[in-house]
C-alpha cells in the first residue's frame, strides 16, 4: 500500500511538472495551423503559413556546412520577395525573418530597408514587424561599421541606421510610451554605442562583447545619441521616466550609451535624476524620507542600480550620501530593497565609503534572519578589495549564524555554506555532504574569507572536519570550489595545505572518481610538491581499476599519467618536473 501510494504520488508530481512545462512556439504554431488559424497578425494563405513552419523545424535541425545555411537563407528570402511587409506582420513570418535577416545578404537587407521606409509609422509600433525593424536596424548598423563591407554599401546601412534613429527622435511623444516603439529607442541607443544586447535570454559570447567595446563610435552616431540625450533632459514629463518600467528601461540603456561616448551629458542626467526624481522631499536632512518614492518602484531602483554601476568615484558618492547614507541597514533587511543595497556595495570605490557602510551593517542578524545572503556577499567581497573590516565581518558572522564558541567552528562553516543559523542546522542533522543542497551565497562567502588576510578560523573549521564529511563537502556540487580558495590563497600557509593533504589520505580514490570531487582533487593535486604527489600516487595505483575505468576518473588518470607511473616511477617524475618548468617559464613570460 505504501509503495502504490509513493508512486500515485510520484505520478501526480510528474503530472504537474508537464502541466507546468510550456509548449514551444513550433508547436504551437503547428497546433493552430490544424485549427485554420494562421498565426496573429497579418493573415498568411495555408501555403505560405505551412511553409514558413517548415523552415523553422529545418532550421532548429541545424545545417552541415555554412554554405548549405547560406543557400538556404537565400532561398527562404526569395519567397518573401514583393512580401516583406505582410510577412513581418505575421507572427510565424515575423519569426523566421528577424531569425534569419543576421544571415541575408547585403541585398535582401537593402530590400528590407526600401519595403520598411515606405511604412515607417506604423510599423513601429506593430507588436510583430517592430520585431523585424529592431533586428533590421541592428544589421543596418553592424554592416555599416564593418571593416570589410565596401565604403558605398557601408554608406547605404549607415544612412538606413540614422534615418530609422532620427524618425524616432522626430516622433519621440508618440514612440516612448509605446510599448514597441520604446523597444526600438532602446534598440537605437544600443546600436549606435555598440553596447551588447542585454535583452536577449540568450548569453552572449564574452570576445564579441568585448569587440563591441573596442569599436570607435561614428561622430554621426554620436551626435544623434547627444540629441536623444538632451531632449529627454528637456522633456516636461521627465519626473516620470524613471517610475515605468518601460521609460527606465530605456533610461538605462541610455546611460550606458552616454557612458561610453558623452560623460557631459551622463553627469546632467545623474544630477537631474537625483535631485527632481528621487530626492524630492521638502526635509533635506532626512534622506530616507526623501528617498521613501524611489525604493518603493522596482523600475527606479533598478535605475539608481544602473547609475552606480557607471558612475565616477563623484557621482557614486553623490548618489550614496542622497540615497542610502544613514538608512543602509534598513534597506539590507527588505527583500525588496537588499538588492539595491549589494549594488551600492559592489560598486563602492572607496575605502572610507565601505568602512561607513559596514559600521551600518555590521549587526548581521536581520540581514541573516531575512535570507538576505547576497548583502553578506557583497560586505564579504568588499572587505576582502579593500582589505579592511576582516576580522570584525567573521565576529559577526560568528554572531549571526550563533557559532560564536571556539567549539562550534565547524558548524558555523557548515552553517555558511547552507545559510541557517545553528539552531537550525541541529535540527536539519546533515548525513551525506555529498547530496546536500548548499546556498551559493554562502559557499561564495567562505571562499572569500578563505582569502582574507587572516583566516585561520575557517581553515581550522575545515582541518577540524571528520575526514567522511570533508570528502562528501569536497564532492558537492558547491562545496567543491571550496578547495581552489584554500590551495591558492596567498595567506594559507604551506602548513596547513599540508595538514589537509594528509588528512585527506585514504579519500583520493573516491574523489577522483565523481564529477565534482575530481574538481577538488585536481586543485589539491596542482598544489602538491613531488613528494605527496607519490603519496597520492602509491594510494591511487592500489585497486586502480574501481576508480579510473569511471567517467571522470579516466580525466584524472589521464592528467596525472597512471599508466606511466605504473610502468616507471623515475620516468613519471622526470616527465612532471619537465611539465612543472614548463609552466613556471610559461608564467614569467606572461
Amino acid at each position: 500500500m505504501e509503495e502504490t501510494e509513493e508512486t500515485n504520488n510520484h505520478d501526480i508530481s510528474a503530472k504537474r511538472y508537464k502541466r507546468k512545462r510550456k509548449k514551444t512556439f513550433l508547436k504551437n504554431a503547428r497546433k493552430y495551423a490544424k485549427k485554420g488559424w494562421y498565426g496573429r497578425g497579418s493573415q498568411l494563405d495555408a501555403e505560405t503559413y505551412q511553409y514558413f513552419v517548415r523552415i523553422l523545424e529545418v532550421y532548429r535541425e541545424g545545417f552541415e556546412n555554412d554554405d548549405d545555411k547560406k543557400i538556404f537563407v537565400n532561398n527562404v528570402f526569395q519567397q518573401t520577395e514583393n512580401e516583406e511587409v505582410k510577412c513581418s506582420c505575421n507572427q510565424v513570418g515575423c519569426r523566421v525573418v528577424e531569425m534569419l535577416l543576421p544571415f541575408a545578404n547585403d541585398s535582401v537587407v537593402e530590400r528590407y530597408m526600401n519595403a520598411f521606409s515606405e511604412e515607417l509609422r506604423p510599423l513601429c509600433a506593430d507588436r510583430l514587424a517592430s520585431h523585424v525593424l529592431e533586428a533590421l536596424l541592428g544589421e543596418c548598423c553592424k554592416r555599416s561599421l564593418d571593416k570589410d563591407t565596401k565604403d558605398d554599401v557601408k554608406e547605404k546601412f549607415k544612412g538606413y541606421t540614422l534615418k530609422i534613429s532620427k524618425f524616432l527622435l522626430n516622433n519621440l511623444e508618440d514612440y516612448v510610451w509605446d510599448v514597441y516603439g520604446n523597444h526600438i529607442i532602446r534598440s537605437v541607443f544600443r546600436n549606435l554605442a555598440q553596447l551588447p544586447n542585454v535583452d536577449r535570454k540568450e548569453v552572449k559570447n564574452k570576445s564579441k562583447e568585448v569587440t563591441a567595446e573596442l569599436i570607435e563610435i561614428p561622430n554621426d552616431y554620436a551626435e544623434v545619441l547627444q540629441d536623444y540625450g538632451e531632449r529627454l533632459l528637456a522633456w516636461p514629463q521627465f519626473k516620470e521616466l524613471p517610475y515605468s518600467e518601460l521609460t527606465s528601461a530605456m533610461l538605462q540603456i541610455l546611460l550606458r550609451a552616454l557612458s561610453k561616448c558623452n560623460t557631459k551629458i551622463l553627469k546632467k542626467y545623474i544630477k537631474k535624476i537625483l535631485d527632481e526624481c528621487f530626492c524630492t522631499d521638502s526635509d533635506p536632512n532626512n534622506s530616507f524620507t526623501r528617498c521613501q518614492k524611489l525604493f518603493k518602484s522596482t523600475a527606479a531602483t533598478m535605475l539608481v542600480e544602473t547609475m552606480m554601476e557607471i558612475a565616477s568615484p563623484k557621482h557614486y558618492t553623490q548618489i550614496y550620501a542622497k540615497c542610502f547614507k544613514g538608512h543602509v541597514c534598513d534597506l539590507a533587511r527588505t527583500k525588496s530593497t537588499s538588492f539595491s543595497v549589494q549594488k551600492l556595495l559592489t560598486y563602492c570605490k572607496e575605502k572610507v565609503e565601505f568602512e561607513e557602510m559596514f559600521e551600518e551593517l555590521k549587526g548581521f542578524d536581520p540581514i541573516i534572519s531575512a535570507g538576505n545572503s547576497g548583502v553578506i556577499l557583497a560586505l564579504a567581497e568588499g572587505c576582502k578589495r579593500f582589505a579592511t573590516k576582516q576580522g570584525l565581518f567573521v565576529q559577526n558572522i560568528s554572531s549571526g549564524f550563533h557559532c560564536e564558541s571556539e567549539d562550534k567552528q565547524t558548524d558555523l562553516l557548515i552553517c555558511l555554506c547552507k545559510f541557517v543559523n545553528y539552531g537550525l542546522l541541529q535540527e536539519l542533522n546533515i548525513q551525506n555532504y555529498e547530496k546536500e543542497k548548499f546556498n551559493l551565497h554562502g559557499t561564495l562567502i567562505v571562499q572569500h574569507i578563505l582569502e582574507f588576510n587572516k583566516p585561520i578560523k575557517f581553515v581550522n573549521a575545515i582541518l577540524g572536519m571528520d575526514t567522511a564529511d570533508l570528502k562528501g563537502l569536497f564532492s558537492n556540487t558547491m562545496g567543491s570550489h571550496l578547495v581552489d580558495s584554500y590551495m591558492t590563497s596567498k595567506f594559507i600557509g604551506e602548513k596547513s595545505r599540508e595538514k589537509l593533504i594528509r588528512k585527506l589520505q585514504g579519500t583520493y580514490q573516491d574523489l577522483a572518481s565523481t564529477k565534482y570531487g575530481s574538481r577538488s582533487f585536481e586543485a589539491i593535486w596542482n598544489a602538491c610538491n613531488m613528494k605527496f604527489k607519490i603519496n597520492i600516487m602509491d594510494e591511487l595505483v592500489y585497486k586502480d581499476a574501481a576508480w579510473s575505468n569511471t567517467e571522470h576518473g579516466k580525466i584524472i588518470a589521464s592528467k596525472i599519467n597512471l599508466v606511466l607511473y605504473k610502468r616507471n616511477k623515475e620516468e613519471w617524475k622526470s616527465s612532471l618536473n619537465n611539465v612543472n618548468k614548463l609552466k613556471e617559464l610559461t608564467d614569467l613570460l606572461q
